[in-house]
């Protein structure tokens, strides 16, 4: 049976804890930060004197340091979001020193620290909680049984340019390409380390956010996750036929199912986050170069009908988005449209954006 988890892992500055508290949020249910739990150690150890660099050596010292800790994750009194607790204190803002943060690097590589740490976050989930943890290796080594698993990642420039603007300013190319080195040299660390190597699970969703803002990640996320687990409600367009819809037989004319289908992608794309509104902001337009309609049975005047559709297929410049409409239970039609992406100011052919083409399941 699959924990209660959602794990979403990825390398460094890829957005992991940003959309993690977001997706927390969103769903109302536990965060639970791995690198948090580390820094709380390495603040005790140091608040304690222990040389976090050698706690390692000393085997008794250790079993002795980590036995008589007790590490909780719990809301402080006045506060909304869960915190790491240890020994009965929230040390909150104090586990975000240099000292610290050097501190958990070095605790993080004591194998008898990842198995203390492994059991704390186990028996949480095991209370039946449901609980987002982002991390290097959640769903390979600590909850290889998560329900769901993404693998967040981008590119070391994309990731360079965000890490640099959140000081404010507009970064230079020759900053974004030294801070791409370094992520990317990172990133190899990260990939060949002996301990918990950072690598995707098999089934996890891959994520490139490389062009996406933190809420389209988001979004595509929640698409993602079934709506009985609080993920996104496929999308659904209802509609009464007025009367004007219909023809001299009563029946409703055959080209509005074409408007019923541009009705339901308009609705579909605010759910995925991407409006039209948005779309046209970056300059983006999805003519439609070709379409087809096969009808099974008529809609009549006051029918309420309902269309629902999915994104096909996305190659390059082309999207394809496929429809159904029904009445009562009883197909109607179906129906595709395709579509090509254009710069509007240009008049060229564009990639497809990445949002949509990473709302294809």
């Amino acid at each position: 049976m699959a924990s209660n988890v959602i794990a979403i892992d990825g390398p460094a500055a890829s957005g992991k804890s940003s959309v993690a508290k977001k997706l927390a949020s969103k769903l109302n249910i536990v965060f639970v930060s791995t690198g948090s739990l580390y820094r709380a150690l390495a603040w005790k150890a140091i608040g304690n004197g222990l040389d976090t660099a050698k706690l390692s050596e000393d085997p008794s010292r250790l079993a002795s340091f980590l036995s008589t800790t007790e590490i909780a994750y719990e809301k402080p009194q006045g506060e909304s979001d869960y915190q790491v607790k240890i020994d009965d204190v929230f040390p909150m803002e104090k586990l975000h020193t240099m000292e610290v943060s050097a501190g958990a690097s070095n605790v993080a590589k004591i194998p008898e620290v990842r198995k203390y740490l492994l059991d704390f976050q186990r028996a949480f989930a095991a209370k039946g909680n449901w609980i987002v943890m982002e991390g290097r290796d959640i769903g390979t080594e600590i909850f290889p049984d998560a329900k769901y698993k993404f693998f967040l990642t981008a590119a070391p420039e994309a990731r360079a340019k965000r890490r640099l603007m959140q000081d404010g300013g507009t970064p230079s190319e020759e900053e974004i390409a030294r801070v791409a080195s370094q992520i990317a040299a990172r990133d190899e660390q990260d990939r060949t380390r002996a301990v918990a190597p950072l690598r995707q699970a098999e089934d996890a969703f891959l994520l490139d956010n490389s062009e996406l803002d933190l809420e389209e990640t988001l979004s595509v996320l929640l698409f993602h996750i079934a709506p009985e687990d609080g993920g996104k409600v496929p999308t659904v367009l209802r509609y009464r036929v007025p009367y004007a819809d219909t023809d001299n037989m009563g029946v409703v004319y055959y080209a509005n199912y074409y408007r019923y289908f541009e009705m339901f992608r308009t609705e579909f794309m605010i759910d995925a986050g991407y409006p039209y509104a948005k779309m046209e902001e970056k300059g983006i337009a999805l003519p439609v170069i070709e379409s087809g309609c096969s009808y099974r049975s008529s809609a009549k005047f006051e029918d309420v009908i309902e269309v629902t559709g999915r994104i096909a297929e996305c190659k390059g410049v082309r999207i394809r988005i496929e429809c159904e409409i029904h009445c009562g239970g009883k197909l109607l039609a179906t129906g595709f449209t395709v579509h090509a992406c254009l710069d509007r100011k240009k008049g060229k052919l564009v990639r497809v954006p990445a949002i949509l083409s990473s709302l294809m399941k």
